[in-house]
């Protein structure tokens, strides 16, 4: 009772002072619009004011529950939306294309790059061989992205891989890696097709792009493989002409290759094939026993023996047999060490020495060079046996 009468008496005291401050001050305001002219009290304007503030809150007051839930229901959705966004690009890495598809598809709609959508769909669509489909989602996301976004250019060749168009892959790669020459994707696609294609010099050309993207072991041998290609052409292609120049040709091309894939067997057995194929096994003989006597590779013991048929063959099984003192039976040495002593004419040696091989691996290449030993020893019919022998280790080789 008590705090309701002083709520009175404070509410006829602010009505006193309002209505003495109306009569007091007959301050107005002054609104001109065009030729019309309004005038409002000062005070009333302030109470209008007043009383629209509150209207404006009681209305917030009174609204908030319906916009909470509806700007909850926008989250929601938008949640869903993002979600189903998320499942399809998990299908697509774990390689479901069928579900993968269909969910990029169904977000593209309400997607914030929904080209990108239509460009995973189509790759989708690709592995799963529905080329026309792959095409098709592919002309739709060119309408949503630049002609020449890289996810365009990627997407357009990897379908026309899959198609078994090699040359359309490569136009649309290098076309994608002009107008984006920083793109490592881009790059790396391009540098697989030449090196599938064997366009070795356009490789060469385009390897300081793979050398700013690919990891430091993927790139040694990339540049290995480009080096083996390379040589490899250069002795192939090697018919006729001058051979001193097709030498020195090898020999600049050799040096250019950097000193660390120099060391690595595939570069060496390729140069040292290259050099025998232009007439220079001598040097490829010396240049693989220097790496043999440093650090033993039994693969290159076969290499050493090709190059090192043409000279001393005598000094050459002497080096043979001391490796055989040092380093142990394999299977290559044993080979070789046949394979000389075959060419010698030590007939005896070159069969114990080959069917040790055998006994340690039952490969084609061994039955075949004991064959050719049983034939000049007059044995036709253990050379025919070998013989049948290396066909059936061909057809089913031992690892």
């Amino acid at each position: 009772m008590r705090r309701a009468s002083l709520l009175l008496a404070a509410a006829l005291a602010a009505g006193g002072a309002l209505f003495w401050a109306l009569d007091y001050s007959r301050g107005f305001i002054l609104i001109a619009v065009g030729n019309h002219l309004v005038q409002v009290s000062l005070w009333l304007a302030v109470v209008a004011l007043t009383g629209l503030w509150l209207v404006w809150r009681l209305a917030i007051l009174l609204l908030r529950p319906g916009l909470r839930s509806w700007r909850g229901r926008s989250l929601r959705r938008a949640a869903r939306e993002q979600r189903a966004l998320l499942a399809g690009l998990a299908d697509y890495y774990e390689g479901r294309w069928e579900s993968a598809r269909g969910a990029l598809v169904r977000s593209a709609r309400r997607s914030q790059i929904p080209g990108l959508n239509y460009v995973l769909a189509a790759d989708a669509a690709s592995h799963l061989g529905e080329d026309a489909a792959a095409r098709e989602l592919l002309a739709t996301a060119a309408q949503k992205l630049p002609p020449d976004s890289p996810g365009l250019v990627l997407a357009r060749a990897r379908l026309a891989l899959r198609r078994g168009e090699p040359e359309q892959a490569l136009e649309a790669l290098r076309k994608g890696h002009v107008d984006h020459p920083e793109h490592p994707r881009i790059a790396e696609l391009l540098g697989e097709c030449l090196l599938r294609r064997e366009q070795w010099d356009e490789l060469q050309a385009l390897l300081p792009a793979l050398r700013r993207g690919a990891r430091s072991g993927e790139l040694a041998d990339l540049e290995a493989r480009l080096s083996v290609g390379r040589i490899a052409a250069l002795a192939g292609s090697a018919t006729g002409g001058d051979a001193a120049a097709r030498r020195k040709a090898l020999a600049e091309l050799w040096a250019a290759v950097p000193h660390a894939l120099q060391l690595r067997s595939d570069c060496l057995r390729a140069h040292a094939r290259a050099l025998t194929a232009l007439g220079d096994p001598g040097r490829a003989e010396r240049e693989l026993r220097r790496r043999l006597e440093r650090e033993w590779d039994p693969d290159l013991v076969l290499e050493w023996e090709a190059a090192a048929r043409g000279g001393e063959l005598r000094a050459h099984l002497g080096v043979a047999e001391r490796w055989l003192r040092e380093r142990g039976e394999s299977w290559q040495l044993l080979l070789a060490l046949g394979r000389l002593c075959r060419q010698l004419d030590i007939r005896g040696k070159s069969r114990d020495y080959l069917e040790q091989a055998l006994r340690r691996a039952a490969r084609p290449e061994i039955h075949a060079e004991l064959g050719e030993v049983l034939s000049a020893a007059g044995d036709p019919q253990g050379a025919v046996r070998c013989y049948r022998q290396a066909a059936n280790a061909a057809v089913s080789p031992t690892p």
